[in-house]
């Protein structure tokens, strides 16, 4: 009977640890995709100052020609300057998001996005872009930031 009472008691305290650890991933899920959601949101009100408190202070970024830029001042700076011409009309709707934990304080964020009102160089509005933004975050001091983002267009395949 005692060996019963120790292993119910035992049972009870993995399902409430493991209720808890469901609990707090399900919150950390949320912190990230408010993260993403904040990025969409940022670029949609073409407030680079708001998308810069998203990196943290060393994140790595790599925009979709593959330039890289280092730090959250770099990041925000290059923005602003594509902000300020070609995406300065421009909206971002990001769309499918997959979440993973790597290790409780650090997570992956793939989307999927589609961009429109980019316009060129002449002035013409481009065609709608689609692409993929991959984000690696970071939790810390109960907050999460990107550390570092690659960002894909999907290549139309040639025929």
């Amino acid at each position: 009977m005692r060996n019963y009472a120790a292993a119910v008691v035992l049972l009870s305290l993995a399902l409430v640890s493991t209720s808890v650890a469901m609990d707090i991933q399900m919150n950390d899920e949320v912190g990230v995709r408010a993260i993403v959601n904040g990025f969409e949101d940022a670029w949609n009100r073409h407030d680079m100052n708001a998308l810069g408190t998203l990196f943290a202070t060393d994140a790595d970024f790599v925009n979709v020609v593959g330039m890289r830029w280092v730090g959250r001042d770099a990041i925000q700076k290059h923005h602003a300057a594509s902000h300020a011409t070609i995406f300065k009309l421009s909206t971002l709707k990001i769309g499918d998001t997959t979440v993973r934990f790597l290790k409780p304080d650090v997570a992956t964020a793939r989307s999927v996005w589609t961009l429109s009102g980019m316009t060129s160089e002449n002035g013409q509005v481009a065609a709608t872009r689609t692409g993929i933004l991959t984000h690696v975050l970071a939790k810390a001091n109960g907050h999460w930031v990107i550390v570092l983002s690659q960002n894909t267009d999907i290549a139309k395949p040639g025929i």
